[in-house]
């Protein structure tokens, strides 16, 4: 199944369960509006990260919803991913020090469903598109080298959220993203990676409603 097809799936499942429940409804599941931070662990999945020992990384976010309808949120959500690895290579006899970085900005827009559950807890499911910033920075004994690509993705999630008071709530999430293969410029030559940034995301988030 191509990713359009999947993010055309993801938003029907959305706006099905939107309709579907009469009880929800009736409340204001996370308020008119809310912002949350989120710090997640992130895996990507694909298995050139294994290879090279650069599949897990920390995911620190922001995110800021707006009802629509009845518990139906429009979203936006921005983040940093990063994640690291040092490494010595022999080569001929000769030995390497080399570090490489990834940096991650996913920019997201997302349609979720709350659902609550009881007067304290909401569950809340979602779909969206992304536009996604994948940065990767190689130093060999002193030497830099930096290449980046912007790709489109996708994403569906969900939430799990206890409601502390009026105002503030705690939760946790998940969340699966799939995006088009990476494409660099090194040394003015285009490298088709034939390798995507697709990757889950998993943590808490802690956030105020209005």
């Amino acid at each position: 199944m191509s990713m359009k097809n999947i993010l055309l799936l993801s938003f029907w499942a959305v706006f099905v369960f939107a309709s579907s429940s009469a009880y929800a409804a009736e409340k204001y599941a996370l308020g008119n509006s809310n912002i949350a931070v989120k710090v997640d662990y992130i895996n990507f999945t694909e298995d050139v990260f294994d290879q090279v020992d650069l599949k897990d990384g920390v995911y620190v976010g922001l995110e800021s919803n707006v009802m629509t309808l009845p518990n139906l949120y429009f979203g936006l959500e921005g983040g940093w991913a990063g994640a690291k690895n040092d490494d010595t290579v022999n080569n001929f006899g000769d030995s390497f020090d080399v570090e490489t970085k990834i940096n991650y900005v996913p920019l997201e827009l997302n349609l979720k469903y709350a659902v609550p559950v009881s007067p304290a807890w909401v569950i809340a499911l979602g779909a969206g598109v992304s536009y996604n910033w994948f940065d990767v920075k190689l130093d060999v004994d002193g030497e830099d080298e930096d290449t980046s690509d912007w790709v489109f993705g996708g994403q569906v999630f969900a939430d799990i959220t206890y409601k502390v008071s009026n105002q503030w709530f705690i939760g946790i999430n998940g969340k699966y993203q799939f995006t088009e293969d990476l494409n660099f410029t090194v040394r003015g030559e285009d490298i088709n990676t034939n390798t995507s940034a697709d990757n889950w995301r998993a943590g808490a988030q802690v956030g105020l409603m209005f």
